[in-house]
């Protein structure tokens, strides 16, 4: 889309293409106070809603209209029966106006089996195991949320965003309010474990965030908590947020533009579990030499703005604070994973 420009009595010139967001959350439910606060300091559009109602053993939205997007991730947080399927599933509008079939995330269940499905590419789109990635722009979607009998869903959200701007924001100045305070949030290192080693980042993530609301959990059963059967791994993003939902926290997987909207929830009191990929030497000073993708927990920033984090892969817990270099974290985050982070706090 070619900018256009409008002038505003007062103000500068304004191009409306260039205000379109990178990234949109959408959620259903009754937000925790600290995240509404945190949204509204990002550049991250935050809208909420009351959840659809239940009929017949689904929940269907509306149709949500939102800024054009072509990759969306969806969660959930269900509680009540641990063994109950909960299925999600999310249709887009094309740009011709026709809408696609719906897609789906797979069968979760807090406890039991729990899937995502198997890859399958279609002209509509793709779903790899928790993002929906689209050939075209669209601007609207409706999700439908089936569940089994006495579970009870306490938040849906998605978020949208167009992956062409992800880098707009990098570099954005910080909130220096958020400089040099480090949330106390407990080191967990994932190597501590025999069967961790490289392959339960994730979990050992979700772990240290439960254990700073005073929610903890042993690293091996939020890995069995979180494993999804068909990836083969503990990596996939909505079924650590639902596992976390399932101890009493209120959880989500979000997308941000740059440290700057991830200093808004450090503010808060909001640690965040952000993911890297980065090639050897990328990163100076991490535990790892290389990886493919990795989460650890934001916990803070030094007087410097650099970023200090729990990295689960030290080789011991006393070990996993570190700090890393700003311009470069912000970089490999960004370039990963889009500025993918958990967010969570107690349930409101």
């Amino acid at each position: 889309m070619k900018p256009f420009w409008i002038f505003l009595p007062g103000l500068l010139l304004v191009s409306v293409a260039a205000a379109a967001p990178y990234a949109q959350q959408t959620s259903f439910g009754t937000p925790a106070p600290a995240i509404r606060a945190a949204q509204a300091q990002t550049s991250v559009q935050a809208t909420w809603q009351a959840l659809p109602p239940l009929q017949e053993g689904r929940l269907e939205s509306a149709v949500v209209a939102v800024p054009p997007f072509n990759e969306l991730i969806p969660s959930w947080n269900v509680t009540g029966s641990a063994t109950s399927p909960v299925t999600v599933e999310v249709r887009v509008r094309r740009p011709d106006g026709r809408w696609t079939r719906y897609f789906s995330f797979g069968e979760w269940r807090a406890s039991g089996p729990r899937a995502s499905l198997r890859v399958t590419r279609t002209a509509d789109g793709t779903v790899n195991t928790d993002t929906l990635t689209l050939p075209f722009h669209a601007d609207a979607f409706q999700d439908r949320v089936t569940v089994g009998a006495g579970a009870q869903v306490r938040l849906l959200s998605f978020n949208t965003s167009d992956t062409a701007l992800r880098f707009r924001d990098q570099g954005a100045a910080g909130q220096v309010a958020a400089w040099n305070r480090v949330l106390k949030v407990p080191g967990l290192s994932q190597m501590t474990y025999p069967d961790g080693g490289p392959v339960w980042c994730s979990p050992t993530s979700v772990s240290m965030l439960l254990g700073f609301w005073k929610k903890p959990v042993r690293v091996p059963d939020a890995a069995k908590g979180t494993l999804d059967a068909v990836y083969g791994g503990f990596g996939n993003w909505p079924f650590n947020t639902a596992y976390a939902g399932t101890q009493g926290l209120q959880a989500f997987v979000t997308r941000l533009g740059s440290l700057r909207d991830a200093e808004a929830y450090l503010r808060q009191g909001l640690p965040l579990a952000v993911s890297v990929r980065f090639r050897a030497g990328e990163l100076p000073g991490a535990p790892l030499s290389w990886s493919d993708g990795h989460l650890m927990v934001l916990t803070g920033f030094d007087a410097q703005g650099n970023p200090v984090v729990n990295d689960p892969a030290a080789p011991s817990d006393a070990s996993v604070k570190r700090t890393y270099p700003r311009s470069t974290f912000e970089r490999l985050w960004l370039n990963h994973a889009g500025g993918m982070a958990y967010v969570m706090a107690p349930q409101p």
